[in-house]
């Protein structure tokens, strides 16, 4: 079975446990969204990522956090969609460093 079709599995489990859901992407009340889910702020995940990238220190969880952070700042819907597409791109990523380093 590929990564993809593992996922698409994946939700179908998800919406048989929990039916079709449309929660919202953020919490919209708070005012500094990143910091209420612990997250940096997008210039500090760049920096971090730059900076580990530089030093030769790169992982995926900075590349993730990166992407993530950029999909939750995102001003509209087109930009959202895009950065969770990267989002997504990334971690099937970080599955296939997994799978190929069995780490």
């Amino acid at each position: 079975m590929t990564i993809i079709e593992e996922i698409l599995e994946e939700r179908k489990r998800q919406d048989a446990k929990w039916g079709v859901q449309n929660h919202n992407i953020i919490n919209y009340k708070e005012a500094n969204h990143l910091q209420y889910y612990g997250l940096p702020s997008e210039l500090t995940a760049k920096f971090n990522c730059e900076n580990a990238a530089k030093e030769g220190n790169l992982t995926w969880g900075d590349i993730v956090v990166e992407e993530l952070v950029e999909a939750l700042n995102a001003k509209n819907y087109k930009d959202m969609r895009e950065e969770l597409i990267q989002c997504g791109a990334v971690i099937l990523a970080m599955i296939e460093s997994l799978d190929r380093n069995g780490k």
